[in-house]
């Protein structure tokens, strides 16, 4: 009871951001650049926790990946021609290189991401979430790595310092997965989520897709301060919308 009431006090003096992302969502990726920017700006990001919640956007997947280029999958699913898939996916590349990351669309696999959410879950039980949001955006939109492979999710896992039977565990169980629903199932049933990266500053602020550097830091101060003052909110702030994914995984 004593560590139990430790670990709340120690949640409490910290102001939460939570996110909900997929890692198969482009934007996710760069909306994290961009709040790790934002945050080595704030004086007081020691003071701030990141809370990271899952959102499938193509749960039909299957874990083997499609068997196409992306160019393909993305044209023939939202019925666009070839010239607007390749004109939607050139400007996400350029947006992701505007904050330092390399998207090859031209190599990336298409595939579920159940376990990879679900790694995520497993990390944050060692304070490693951020970590492996890191390793599988990375691997998803750079490397060309098919995240839904169980082998190369070890792999990944362990490179951050997860146990490596533990991960198997997982991998061949169903651990986590009432967790994603209830993520889901909050973000839309209550907060009204319809796109993402989702956002949620001290339960008050919200960012839905990604925004511009500035206004990152600009909600985040605006957040602390009503923070210090007012404690955890219980009424709705800010919301402002930028470039994201849309739930039917659309994302252009």
């Amino acid at each position: 009871m004593y560590q139990e009431a430790l670990n709340l006090l120690g949640d409490m003096e910290k102001m939460k951001i939570e996110i909900w992302s997929d890692i198969a969502c482009p934007y996710c990726y760069i909306g994290k650049r961009k709040m790790e920017k934002a945050l080595a700006a704030f004086p007081f990001s020691d003071q701030v926790e990141i809370i990271w919640h899952s959102y499938e956007l193509n749960p039909d997947l299957h874990k083997t990946g499609v068997d196409k280029p992306y160019s393909d999958y993305y044209a023939e699913t939202f019925g666009l021609t070839a010239d607007k898939t390749n004109a939607a996916l050139n400007k996400v590349a350029n947006l992701a290189k505007e904050v330092g990351l390399d998207y090859h669309f031209e190599k990336l696999i298409a595939t579920n991401t159940s376990d990879a959410l679900r790694l995520v879950k497993l990390a944050k039980k060692y304070n490693l979430a951020t970590e492996a949001e890191e390793v599988l955006f990375k691997a998803y939109f750079t490397d060309g790595e098919n995240i839904g492979d169980q082998s190369t999710l070890i792999r990944l896992g362990v490179g951050i310092g997860l146990p490596e039977t533990e991960i198997v565990l997982l991998l061949n169980g169903d651990s986590f997965l009432d967790e994603i629903e209830k993520d889901i199932r909050r973000s839309e049933d209550i907060l009204g989520l319809e796109y993402i990266p989702f956002y949620l500053f001290n339960n008050r602020d919200k960012i839905e897709g990604s925004i511009a550097d500035d206004d990152y830091l600009k909600i985040l101060t605006k957040a602390f301060d009503n923070w210090k003052i007012n404690g955890v909110s219980d009424v709705s702030g800010d919301f402002i919308s930028g470039q994201a994914c849309s739930i039917d995984g659309k994302c252009d």
